[in-house]
């Protein structure tokens, strides 16, 4: 069930979203509230789930993880052994993140490889015994988009909002 939120949690999100460093004593300056409302909002917001965390954005091609791919999986079915081998290759740090999707494929990886080498090696473990998965990799060229946070609330108009 979605939250219902005002606008002013709304902005205070948004903020957040740009930089989940500020510090409710900015954002209280910045959308006209006292620095213990916005704390108040802030707990409010934690406790409906609304914010689950605060993490830092991380360049991968800095720490060397220059090779974005997704990889589609398909499985006629998944035994004990192999849900557990899937369980673990979730694990790996190479993977972002992993849905069960419709269509032909069952599931969708998102992960983040040093090398082409090193995102072989993720899917050999996908599609050799216990798992056999059959597998399509797509291997990102060039990424004009990626929004951090998962979740776009009003698009520019927001993020304008958020810091009259």
């Amino acid at each position: 069930m979605a939250v219902e939120l005002d606008e002013l949690d709304l902005r205070i999100v948004n903020l957040l979203l740009r930089d989940a460093r500020t510090p409710a004593a900015q954002i209280a300056e910045q959308i006209g509230l006292s620095r213990p409302a916005v704390a108040d909002r802030l707990d409010k917001l934690e406790r409906q789930g609304v914010i689950r965390g605060t993490t830092a954005v991380v360049d991968p091609v800095a720490l060397g993880r220059t090779i974005t791919a997704f990889i589609s999986a398909r499985a006629t079915t998944l035994g004990t052994a192999a849900w557990k081998k899937f369980r673990e290759v979730m694990q790996r740090d190479e993977v972002l993140e992993v849905h069960t999707v419709a269509g032909d494929d069952c599931y969708l990886m998102k992960v983040r490889a040093e090398s082409i080498g090193a995102l072989n090696t993720l899917v050999q473990q996908l599609t050799t015994p216990p798992l056999s998965l059959s597998t399509r990799t797509t291997i990102v060229m060039e990424t004009h988009c990626e929004k951090v946070g998962g979740i776009n609330l009003g698009g520019a108009t927001a993020a304008k909002e958020a810091t009259r």
